[in-house]
Formats: structure tokens, sequence, C-alpha cells
């Protein structure tokens, strides 16, 4: 009776088997390449005639000239080519950076500046629209003089007076002497009136003295057409209308005077922005020095 397989002689057999397999794939393949027809080798025909050295001709270029560019319908302030990258202007006296030419230059090379349509006539302070102008009567009859600014009404009134049409109410009135300072003098005591008003709709009181004139702390801006005297008030975010043309009062200040305004209109590709300063013909500039907002109890 034959002895079974050890598992070291399995492995050996195995390992036979597929060396025997391997060697008989790759004589079968060895025999299929030799015994295979073998491909033509095509003949290499040289002239019998010498080499000569042949200079190529250079290719004949054309070229063409653009014409000039036609006008853009853009209008005339544009100045861009086909291939012209955009140009940033500065404007010194608006102080504004802008990819359009604060000015056009004309074939003498003289410099107009656009004309902006309006002008700045004076920069000034918004009145609180009830003022104290004075004072009448003894120590017990005590009134004072008060004047509405919206209406150009001058009446008498003490505590307790509501003035309807503002929607005020005066809280106190009194008159008393306090130190008031003189510019290049010695300080005076003088008797002046105070009143304190209550206003309806915020519910904060203010303080007026026929001093002084109240402010609310706001400005307005005088604005007038080129080459006219008559101007209109405007405060920030208004705006009004000449023609087809719309100007936006973007920003008031005092010190110094100026307005930033906008204008659009149809005929322009963008809005032109511009900070105006009060025309010289202004006889009366607003004072650089802002006076105070009227101060609240």
């Amino acid at each position: 009776m034959a002895a079974p397989l050890t598992q070291d002689k399995l492995y050996v057999t195995i390992a036979t088997l597929l060396a025997v397999a391997s060697v008989g794939v790759c004589g079968y393949f060895s025999w299929q390449q030799m015994t295979a027809p073998r491909a033509q080798v095509a003949a290499v025909d040289l002239p019998n005639t010498p080499y000569a050295a042949v200079v190529a001709e250079a290719e004949v270029v054309k070229t063409e000239t653009w014409s000039a560019p036609a006008a853009q319908s853009r209008g005339r302030d544009w100045i861009y080519d086909t291939f012209t990258p955009p140009e940033i202007f500065y404007n010194s006296r608006t102080r504004h950076f802008t990819v359009k030419p604060p000015a056009i230059v004309t074939e003498d090379a003289a410099v107009v500046e656009e004309p902006f349509g309006v002008e700045l006539v004076s920069v000034r302070p918004e009145p609180y629209r009830l003022q104290l102008i004075g004072y009448v009567g003894s120590d017990r009859s005590l009134r004072g003089t008060f004047e509405n600014l919206q209406t150009g009404e001058v009446f008498l009134a003490s505590a307790g007076h509501r003035v309807a049409k503002l929607g005020l109410i005066v809280q106190s009135f009194d008159v008393r002497y306090v130190e008031v300072k003189v510019a290049n003098s010695m300080s005076t005591r003088q008797r002046v009136a105070t009143a304190v008003v209550r206003d309806e709709k915020t519910g904060r009181e203010i303080t007026l003295t026929h001093r002084e004139r109240a402010f609310t702390g706001g400005l307005s801006a005088f604005i007038a057409k080129s080459g006219d005297t008559a101007s209109r008030e405007l405060r920030t975010g208004e705006s009004f209308v000449l023609g087809d043309v719309t100007y936006r009062i973007e920003k008031i200040t005092l010190s110094p005077p100026a307005v930033e305004m906008t204008k659009e209109s149809p005929s322009l590709a963008q809005p032109d922005r511009r900070t105006l300063s009060p025309r010289e013909s202004d006889d009366a500039p607003a004072s650089p020095d802002a006076p105070a907002a009227p101060s609240s109890q």
C-alpha cells in the first residue's frame, strides 16, 4: 500500500507541474514566431545626382492700415479707441477721481470746464423753528417775545403757552442776570431771557435765549441756476429738476462751506458727482465757525 503524500511533497509536485506548463507555453510562442512569414523590406532608391543647396524664398506678407475709429454713440466725452485702457482723472476742484475727464480740450488747447448747470450760493445752519428774540414787562409780568420762523409771526408768551402751529409748549420763562463775556474786554453782567420749550412730537426740551439764535444742528444749502440770482433752500437728501436734469444733495458741510451734488440726465453716460464751493459773486459767505445746536435738558 502506497504511503500518503506529505505537505512538502505536494508543494514540490505543484511547482514541477507549473514549471513544465510554463516551458510548454514559451516553446509554443517561440515556434509561432519562427514559422510566421517575414515582412518585405522596401528598397531605397537613391538618386545619382549630386547634392545642391536650395534657398527657400520668403513668403510675401500683406499689410493693411486700419481706418480711424468712427464717432462713438456715447457722446463726445467717450475718448477711448478699441484697445485704449481706461484712464483715471483727478479733478482738483472737486477733489474726486473719475474715469470721465473733468474738462474738454478745444482745438486751440484751451481747457474749458464742463458746465454743471447750478452753483452753490451759500451754506447756512438750519435755525430752530421757534426763536426767542426779546422780552417785555416787569418782574411779575414778564413775557417773552417769540418768533415763528415758519410763518414769520411774532407773539408774546409766558410759561404754559402752547404754540399749536409748531407743536411746542413753553415750559418755563424767566429773566436773570448772567455773566456775559465780551471779546477783547471785561465780562459784564446782563439780563438774559431764557425759555425752556418742549417739543410735543419728540418729547425733547430745548433751551432758548434772546441773546443768540438757536439752531437745530442741521445745514441748508442755497442753490441757484448758473447765472441766476434767485436760489432755493435744500437739505441733505433733497433733489430738484431743471429741464431733463435731476440734481440731488448728497452732503453739506459748513467748514469749509461746500456741498456734494449728483447730476443725472438721459444724455449723460453716468451720473456726474461734484463738490461745489460758494461762487465768488457771493458777498456774504457763511461763517466758518458752526453755531451750536440748541441745548436740551
